[in-house]
């Protein structure tokens, strides 16, 4: 027979999980109503160069559109991670997975406005995905016959100061656009990039990112031509967050989707665990850039403003960004420094 003791010990470990199951729906309607309330519903276009990294990035679009949060009104091409013609490809097989042929694709440069001397690196493998075999081809007769900055600029000037921009590769498409119609410029509401660097930190060159890296005269133009409010996520934004590869993998990776199967695959292809340790450090670094335009209030812990321009003619500093620290110029960008940890695995686990 049972003590007294034993009794009211078990009803309180009853009542304590139960407050802690309580305390967890509380957190998590918490962050659902705060993710709610962090923004108007954002209409966007995204430029790409994926990647695994941008996939991500689209995941996280996808879902704050599920919850109303934006609407994705198309996705641009251009190469960066993988040429134009793999780029287009890897984005249609991620849209046909996730059932949302619906989204517009357009492709854009099929090379930067001046190409690098030296090789670009192949982070993500020769056709940015891991190179993987797959079952199907992507039907890629589905991507929209208008080139992508005729497209952005038809979007951008029939829904003037609607539409912001989510630069997640190199800028070729968005400095085309740029030079080609005047009237684009001054319509957009607002452009968020990932890529560039505040401190010189380079992970390409000892000082050079690589979405500038690749094309740093269309880095340069964005910056100078830019009319609306400018927010970079560089380089060192992403070194300053702490989710390790055992994150990545035992706990993302564990996401039963068709979605997170291709991912793991791709991410297990380009990064073996040799020369990845578990506690080794993952940048999800489009991810955190789109993260940060969707919820900046809850995922944004330290900013800057600067006036920044990208340096086009040092042997060693090409690419790189240069920020007025003499303050003789007007801020023209807000630099993100810090992003939450927390809250950046939260969304990409609702996501994916």
């Amino acid at each position: 027979m049972l003590s007294l003791q034993s009794l009211l010990k078990g009803v309180f470990q009853r009542r304590y999980a139960l407050q802690n199951v309580a305390v967890s729906s509380f957190q998590q309607l918490d962050l659902k109503c705060a993710m709610k309330m962090s923004t108007a519903k954002k209409r966007v276009i995204v430029d790409v160069d994926v990647g695994t990294d941008d996939a991500l990035a689209l995941l996280v679009l996808l879902h704050a559109e599920k919850n109303g949060l934006a609407k994705i009104e198309a996705i641009n091409c251009s190469k960066g991670n993988a040429s134009l013609k793999d780029v287009t490809r890897n984005v249609i097989r991620l849209l046909e997975i996730l059932d949302r042929t619906d989204i517009p694709v357009y492709k854009g440069a099929t090379e930067a406005l001046i190409p690098p001397e030296t090789p670009i690196p192949q982070f993500h493998g020769k056709d940015g995905f891991g190179d993987l075999e797959h079952e199907k081809e992507p039907d890629v007769s589905i991507v929209q016959k208008d080139s992508a900055s005729v497209a952005m600029r038809n979007l951008v000037i029939n829904n003037p100061g609607q539409i912001s921009l989510i630069c997640i590769g190199p800028l070729t498409n968005i400095a085309l656009t740029m030079k080609l119609f005047d009237d684009f410029a001054p319509n957009i509401k607002e452009i968020f990039i990932m890529g560039g660097n505040y401190a010189a930190t380079g992970n390409v060159t000892e000082t050079a990112e690589f979405n500038f890296y690749v094309d740093p005269e269309a880095a340069y133009i964005v910056l100078e031509n830019a009319q609306c409010p400018l927010t970079i996520a560089t380089w060192e934004t992403c070194l300053n967050t702490h989710l390790t590869f055992r994150w990545r993998f035992d706990v993302l990776g564990s996401k039963n989707t068709p979605i997170m199967e291709l991912l793991n695959r791709a991410e297990k292809s380009i990064y073996p665990e040799k020369e990845n340790p578990p506690d080794s450090i993952w940048y999800p670094c489009d991810a955190l850039c789109v993260i940060a335009m969707l919820y900046p209030n809850e995922s944004i812990t330290k900013q800057s403003k600067h006036n920044a321009t990208v340096e086009l003619h040092g042997s060693k500093t090409r690419g790189q960004i240069v920020l007025d620290h003499l303050k003789q110029k007007d801020p023209n960008v807000t630099m993100l420094e810090k992003i939450n940890d927390e809250f950046i695995k939260e969304i990409l686990l609702q996501a994916t």
